[in-house]
């Protein structure tokens, strides 16, 4: 499995006790994950997270060049790699009691496939898989102390596709990264690495198809709860460039997609 991240703490990216320096921050967390079929089953190809901070009471304005969030990127490396399933479980049991919102589109499509590779693991329980698909399944009652769950199939604009809600909501995403989230990528992905294949490039290309839906996710959930924004007040602000939100952040991560060091 390839990890590609931003965060200082990886293994505990909302907070932990035993940092130096502690301030409560409102996490709002988006989440993405990518399939193929294995033949005998689906198999978990990648799967992201970001982690974009917003404020408790107000909405808070994205820009590309002021661009704010972490993240962290599992991809499979074999056509028999299960270890990102255990490493995105680990994540969701803390997102869903310290992130404030988890944003996520067709979350109970996601959650289906990945119950379905808890109960092939043969007794290894997944809890934090299992604690989620519950949350969403019952998003009016949320538990105390728990993440709203929100799901952007369902809570924006339910007849849109993540694409078409991007572009609704002024978010550009060129082709080049929406071609990465497409079903077909993920199993052309699978089937290079069951034939042994170069592994570099495949990799790379899941976890920027894994964050860029990921980062989506999170700006419409954003969008959807009135916590963040981008679309043009007073003349300063025009429609939002994936592509430049991704490369502010991760472009020493991607280099086949980033190829140049920004300007700045």
């Amino acid at each position: 499995m390839r990890v590609l991240t931003n965060l200082g703490w990886p293994d505990t990216p909302f907070g932990s006790t035993g940092r130096p320096v502690q301030r409560p921050v409102q996490w709002l967390t988006g989440v993405s994950c990518q399939w193929a079929d294995a033949g005998t089953g689906p198999m978990l190809m990648s799967a992201a997270a970001v982690l974009m901070p917003v404020h408790r009471t107000r909405s808070t304005p994205v820009t590309s060049q002021l661009a704010h969030y972490g993240f962290k990127v599992m991809a499979a490396e074999t056509d028999q790699d299960r270890a990102l399933l255990d490493m995105l479980d680990e994540f969701l049991i803390q997102a869903r009691r310290q992130a404030q919102i988890i944003a996520w589109h067709s979350a109970m499509d996601d959650l289906h496939g990945l119950r379905g590779l808890s109960r092939s693991c043969q007794g290894h329980r997944h809890p934090g898989i299992a604690a989620v698909s519950e949350a969403w399944e019952n998003r009016e009652h949320r538990a105390a102390g728990t993440a709203r769950c929100v799901d952007t199939a369902l809570d924006l604009d339910p007849t849109l596709g993540i694409a078409d809600a991007s572009a609704a909501h002024r978010l550009t995403v060129a082709d080049e990264l929406l071609v990465l989230q497409h079903p077909t990528h993920a199993q052309l992905c699978y089937d290079i690495l069951a034939e042994a294949g170069e592994t570099a490039l495949v990799t790379e290309s899941l976890a920027a198809g894994a964050l860029t839906q990921a980062l989506m996710s999170t700006l419409l959930g954003g969008k959807a709860t009135g916590r963040l924004h981008w679309e043009e007040r007073d003349g300063c602000e025009g429609p939002l460039n994936l592509h430049e939100l991704v490369g502010t952040v991760a472009w020493d991560q991607f280099p086949t997609l980033f190829t140049r060091t920004p300007s700045w």
